[in-house]
């Protein structure tokens, strides 16, 4: 998987990678040395309907469930001091937790570098 290669390929330059992870099902094979995988709420966009948000149970993801996942996201970045944060290009449905970390990223410094991986 994509993703995991360039984890791995960050990690072996002696980077601590953190990768949030929130697709419907977990990675596939190892995890890879140097990487830790933090678990958020499993999500996806629906196909059909781009901007869509569905749960790990196909319902549609209300305002309550992306308040959390959001805190989640953000809990992970409060505790730490990036200099280097890659987004995947997820679609528009995720602006609600993608908006309010480079927001708090943005803030920060040093700003971290934000990049994104598609």
């Amino acid at each position: 998987m994509a993703r995991l290669d360039m984890a791995e390929s960050l990690a072996a330059g002696g980077e601590a990678v953190m990768l949030a992870w929130g697709g419907m099902a977990p990675p596939e094979g190892a995890v890879p040395t140097g990487v830790t995988l933090w678990p958020l709420p499993p999500a996806r966009e629906d196909e059909g309907m781009p901007g869509l948000i569905l749960d790990a149970d196909g319902q549609v993801a209300d305002h309550a469930w992306k308040k959390r996942r959001a805190a989640a996201l953000l809990a992970l970045f409060a505790g730490m001091r990036p200099r280097l944060i890659v987004l995947d290009a997820a679609g528009p449905g995720f602006r609600f937790e993608l908006e309010p970390l480079t927001g708090m990223a943005r803030r920060r410094v040093p700003m971290p570098e934000i990049r994104v991986w598609s």
